[in-house]
């Protein structure tokens, strides 16, 4: 099954809601975009901000906080409408380099963490490229140097109050739920709400207009960044199941699938799995011994295993 495995780019770090004025630009020659936006929250892996105009998901862009002279690359992942008029746009952002590109004083411990064992290959183009493809030459952002401690970034203000933000759109934003990994035995989830380590829950994906179900128990979590999970389907049955969902990612395209995980009732019809199915599932074996490993060394694992496919 380690061919059904597929990876797509985490966010694990702590995200902060905070309004820093951007310029943000295209570099597709084929958009036209150059605008003026503030952000609504910020992490180590990108940020949330606000657009008078629509850009497309999958667009690559450059973010320049321009009072600080200070650039880097990112790509458009989320495009949500805020009005019916459709005026003002929420923009998710995911840049190329890790890191503590804000200058933020004091940032979450997580950062430096992530930034440490961060890489930067070029985000594939669709689903299906994501599986054992050569490492891409990315383009490197602009160095920068965090600020010093005794001094505040002077582009940081106050977090925005919550009723400038639809209450749907800051739920989505404090509790997002992303694939970033999946194998036949098992799947990680980026996602600010975590079950307790062998809680059963439900996975419910949908793709390509296809709705896609698989029980499983969490294996490892990771409060307020992830879980893994382990699927208690095996079998025929279940790996055609998991071969019909990969089909349905690679479908995609540049969008990415609806993913909800929500605690159900033990999967009674569970059948205990074989001990050759972790040898021959790296991200199975990865679950069965995650919560044993410390976050950082899990997280690192979990990058190599996307990297080398």
């Amino acid at each position: 099954m380690e061919r059904s495995t597929k990876y797509y780019p985490i966010r694990r770090s702590t995200r902060l809601p905070l309004e820093i004025p951007l310029r943000v630009t295209s570099l597709d020659p084929k958009v036209s975009f150059t605008e003026s936006c503030n952000t609504v929250t910020v992490n180590a892996h990108g940020c949330g901000l606000i657009s008078p105009k629509k850009l497309p998901a999958g667009t690559r862009v450059r973010l320049e906080i321009v009072s600080d002279q200070q650039a880097t690359t990112a790509r458009v992942l989320d495009v949500v409408p805020l009005d019916d008029a459709k005026s003002s746009w929420l923009l998710g952002m995911e840049m190329e380099q890790a890191g503590n590109f804000w200058g933020i004083k004091y940032a979450p411990a997580d950062w430096a963490e992530e930034e440490s064992i961060a890489v930067a290959p070029e985000r594939p183009k669709t689903a299906a490229a994501v599986v054992a493809q050569p490492e891409a030459k990315s383009v490197a952002p602009a160095k920068t140097q965090p600020k010093s401690a005794s001094t505040e970034s002077p582009t940081v203000r106050a977090p925005l109050a919550r009723k400038e933000i639809p209450e749907t759109v800051l739920r989505r934003l404090l509790s997002e739920c992303r694939l970033a990994a999946i194998s036949g035995g098992a799947c990680y989830v980026q996602t600010g709400t975590t079950f307790p380590t062998h809680a059963p829950v439900k996975v419910n994906i949908r793709a390509a207009g296809a709705e896609h179900s698989f029980h499983g128990s969490v294996r490892v979590e990771h409060v307020g960044a992830g879980m893994g999970i382990e699927f208690t389907g095996s079998g025929p049955e279940h790996e055609k199941r998991i071969a019909a969902l990969i089909e349905s990612l690679s479908a995609l395209g540049d969008k990415l699938p609806e993913v909800k995980v929500e605690l159900a009732a033990p999967d009674k019809s569970a059948q205990p799995k074989s001990k050759t199915a972790s040898v021959a599932d790296s991200l199975l074996g990865l679950m069965l011994v995650g919560s044993s490993l410390k976050r950082s060394d899990f997280l690192h694992e979990l990058e190599k295993q996307r990297r080398h496919g």
